[in-house]
């Protein structure tokens, strides 16, 4: 499965990467996984990790749906959620997701881990998800 997770209980985050091409199944199945999981708490905030993605299958119907909630909002709306995109396509995709989602100012994408762990407010203490 090219999405993977861990769940830092004390930080308050949700680390999530996603390696190769993304399907519709992979996003359902790692929507189900964090529903599921006894650590994750919707309130937690959110680093997906774009590094060694390779694009998605998702048309863009399934797009909007999994932008505006309709296969059941695992997060929070007033979680924070930020996408580290450093290739431009990676970038772009995820731009355009952000845009379709009714809590935007909430969602950032971002070029670096770093602007989005300021954007999020991780400190040096809460980084053991990124070591």
């Amino acid at each position: 499965m090219p999405i993977t997770y861990r769940i830092d209980p004390k930080a308050k985050l949700v680390h999530t990467q996603i390696e190769g091409r993304m399907s519709l199944e992979d996003a359902l199945a790692h929507t189900y996984n964090l529903k599921t999981d006894p650590l994750f708490r919707p309130e937690y905030s959110e680093v997906i990790d774009l590094t060694r993605f390779a694009g998605t299958d998702l048309h863009q119907e399934a797009m909007m749906a999994f932008a505006r909630g309709l296969q059941g909002e695992v997060f929070s709306h007033s979680a924070r959620r930020a996408v580290v995109a450093p290739a431009d396509s990676a970038f772009d995709i995820s731009s355009q997701y952000r845009s379709m989602r009714p809590d935007a100012a909430n969602f950032q994408v971002f070029h670096s881990l770093d602007e989005a762990k300021d954007w999020l407010g991780i400190t040096s203490n809460k980084t053991i998800l990124f070591e």
